[in-house]
């Protein structure tokens, strides 16, 4: 029997509410916290450095500016459409903000480990204080000690993600409407953290600018006092643990299967530790890890997290984020 879209008045329509294109996962049992490392020192037990690599786009990708402009104001030259909701731009050039990316990562790690849950509405979404945001800058979770909270900047930057490659395209898709209740976890009635799945992406008849699949952008991340589980922990949260790896999704409308990427790791410059940094001007600062150094490094790191990961939510998101997938993204209105 299918299911219906019922109105604010908890009337059943018409119209049948599509297979949900989401899937959930619980939140964690407690969420431990501690002091951060902080920034007014380098530490021998932890590393810095940098992250280099490509995100690679394995649907079409929108970033939405929240800019609604006449096509030819954009160089778009599909004169079917006269307006169109348009991507950000730095300068001329279309970006993937730094602040996108963090969010997206983010939000996994907080789903794979103990973390609080973080930007959420607590007037519409009730939460028990111990999933609240950390707001005390020495006593933080994992993922705020990595990505920063109320006044506390986080061991992690990452930057703006500029196009390299790709085709600049007009996409038509369906409108967008929000689930039409909250999922809640059935042991214990707490809110569950919602992911969108893979699939064929939909069409409709709204506009977009986006980056078609196989565009190309530069991905640069400099971290700071890490410790080797943490980064194994962001490695696993870019989709890159060998027993369980996904890829995520960013930037709007993925209910609809756009924003599929895939984070492709270049290289990693690690921060020698010592003093001979200091007392010899011609020290080698950095050991650039590259192939299977690199990978061995990662595998290394990520096995370094193993207490820090919810090994059930990571098997479940894997599951959820698998790619490929030949699923037909589904047409708006959903059920939850």
């Amino acid at each position: 029997m299918g299911q219906y879209q019922r109105d604010r008045q908890g009337q059943r329509r018409n119209q049948q509410v599509a297979p949900k294109p989401f899937a959930h996962l619980p939140l964690p049992s407690d969420v431990p916290k501690r002091s951060p490392i902080g920034h007014h020192r380098y530490h021998n037990n932890c590393i810095s450095g940098q992250i280099i690599g490509t995100i690679v786009t394995l649907s079409p990708i929108h970033i939405g500016s929240g800019i609604i402009d006449l096509v030819e104001n954009i160089g778009i030259t599909d004169q079917s459409v006269e307006l169109i909701k348009t991507a950000v731009r730095k300068g001329n050039k279309i970006v993937i903000p730094g602040s996108s990316l963090k969010g997206a990562i983010r939000s996994v790690v907080e789903a794979i480990s103990k973390s609080c849950v973080c930007k959420v509405d607590r007037k519409r979404v009730r939460l028990p204080n111990k999933y609240a945001e950390c707001n005390r800058k020495n006593n933080l979770c994992v993922a705020c000690r990595m990505f920063g909270a109320m006044e506390f900047q986080g061991n992690i930057a990452i930057q703006d993600a500029p196009y390299i490659d790709g085709e600049i395209v007009t996409k038509l898709i369906p409108p967008l409407h929000p689930p039409l209740r909250l999922k809640k976890d059935e042991t214990n009635n707490l809110p569950m953290r919602r992911f969108y799945m893979h699939g064929e992406v939909a069409t409709g008849k709204t506009p977009i600018e986006a980056l078609e699949k196989d565009s190309k952008f530069q991905f640069a991340v400099q971290f700071n006092n890490l410790k080797k589980s943490e980064l194994g922990l962001f490695f696993t949260a870019l989709g890159h643990h060998s027993k369980h790896p996904f890829k995520i999704k960013i930037g709007g409308a993925k209910p609809v299967c756009f924003g599929s990427v895939d984070f492709q790791i270049a290289e990693i410059h690690v921060d020698k530790q010592t003093s001979d940094a200091y007392l010899d001007w011609d020290f080698n600062r950095v050991d650039v890890k590259k192939g299977e150094v690199k990978k061995k490094w990662m595998n290394g790191c990520i096995a370094e997290a193993t207490n820090l990961l919810i090994q059930m939510n990571l098997e479940m998101l894997a599951e959820i984020l698998k790619y490929p997938n030949t699923r037909q993204c589904p047409q708006p209105p959903w059920t939850y």
